[in-house]
């Protein structure tokens, strides 16, 4: 019997587009250059989001989600897909960004509470204080996961609640891997 790979190519070019799923996460960027790239991520410029500030201490994010015709809804007011995509992720990175490689990070879950219609640019700002991330690194000190809810108001410029949104965030610390020096030194 053949490989599989053999008789399919493109199994091997899928085997091999998941080699970044457990490669180290690097953010070598300082938050003010981060977000400037962000900007170009082709999810995010699909919606219509824009990160607009990033404190270089890693504790808050400012997004936008501008009004276009790509992501209006047949009411002309903003798709909730949108709305709701435009909480992803930031929570967690700006926790990868105070904690550090030597934790495992992921959005597990996501509510968004749909308050009034976002009839204009919504604006978000996302926000993991110091004292949250010493707390989350004081928990995890075990290795034991660590389940972290924040929540966040999506507004629209003047004030007005479009959406409530909560995210769910895991945090565990990795386990140390052997010195494989150290230990054909000792063979």
């Amino acid at each position: 019997m053949s490989e599989p790979t053999a008789r399919f190519p493109f199994i091997t070019r899928m085997v091999k587009s998941r080699r970044h799923v457990n490669r180290p996460r690097t953010l070598n960027l300082p938050p003010s250059r981060q977000w400037r790239i962000m900007n170009f991520y082709p999810p995010f410029l699909g919606i219509g989001l824009r990160v607009y500030d990033w404190t270089e201490d890693w504790t808050e994010v400012k997004v936008k989600l501008l009004l276009t015709p790509i992501n209006r809804n047949t009411h002309g007011t903003a798709f909730g897909g949108s709305i709701g995509a435009m909480t992803d992720a930031f929570n967690a990175l700006l926790l990868i960004g105070q904690l550090g490689q030597d934790y495992h990070v992921w959005d597990t879950e996501s509510r968004v509470e749909y308050v009034s219609p976002g009839a204009g640019t919504v604006y978000g700002t996302f926000r993991v204080t110091a004292e949250e991330a010493d707390e989350v690194r004081r928990e995890a000190a075990s290795g034991e996961k660590v389940l972290r809810w924040f929540e966040t108001d999506l507004t629209l410029r003047d004030g007005t609640v479009v959406a409530r949104a909560k995210r769910q965030v895991y945090i565990r610390r990795k386990k140390s891997k052997p010195d494989l020096a150290a230990t054909k030194a000792d063979r």
